[in-house]
């Protein structure tokens, strides 16, 4: 728990440098019955607040910051993205919906992988969906990242057919790579007949 290592990391810095209860709470208008439950962890709700004016008392700063774990929650619109891609696909299709990458302990998922039923040896595409294209280049390097994923031979990035889209796609797959410029009329036609991709690409729905 991050409170409870940051108060932890508090009451030995002051106990490294001699500092009293009495003194800290003198220093930051608390008593020492409050700052003794503050560092038994006894206290219901420690805020960043109140482990902000600790820490400055002992010449420390908290510091706080956020960091990728995971894919983060679908939108709205990216849930009426996956609805209108899925009649696309013929009978010989399975979705699945939010599939984790591979790697043990990636919390990342593909939002679909569709496997052919009756194919062998086996055969699925990992389906990346993106409501707005906001970064080229960011959204390259996650796919970079997920073709590590070797259980799907080929990659679809599934975006709204809107204005902004279609004026970033050509840039998209431009840096993206040969692998990703299988025209989206034949992505379409291969998914409706249930047949593998010649290759990865970009659709627009």
């Amino acid at each position: 728990m991050l409170v409870a290592r940051a108060v932890r990391e508090l009451q030995i810095a002051r106990e490294d440098t001699n500092v009293s209860l009495a003194r800290l709470a003198s220093e930051t208008g608390s008593s020492e019955s409050a700052l003794s439950r503050f560092e038994r962890l006894e206290l219901e709700d420690v805020g960043v607040v109140r482990l902000s004016e600790i820490a400055s008392a002992l010449g420390y700063e908290i510091s706080l910051g956020i960091h990728p774990v995971g894919d983060p929650l679908r939108d709205r619109a990216q849930l009426a993205i996956g609805r209108r891609f899925d009649p696309l696909m013929g009978p010989a299709w399975k979705i699945l919906n939010e599939v984790l990458l591979r790697e043990p302990g990636d919390r990342r998922s593909w939002d679909k992988v569709v496997q052919l039923v009756e194919s062998e040896p086996p055969y699925a595409i990992g389906v990346d969906i993106e409501s707005r294209i906001r970064d080229v280049q960011a959204l390259v390097r996650r796919t970079r990242e997920r073709e590590t994923d070797h259980r799907v031979e080929h990659i679809l990035l599934v975006l709204a057919d809107s204005v902004t889209n279609r004026r970033l796609v050509g840039e998209l797959v431009e840096n993206l790579g040969d692998a990703y410029r299988t025209p989206m009329r034949e992505l379409r036609k291969d998914l409706r007949r249930g047949v593998r991709l010649p290759g990865s690409g970009v659709l627009l729905v």
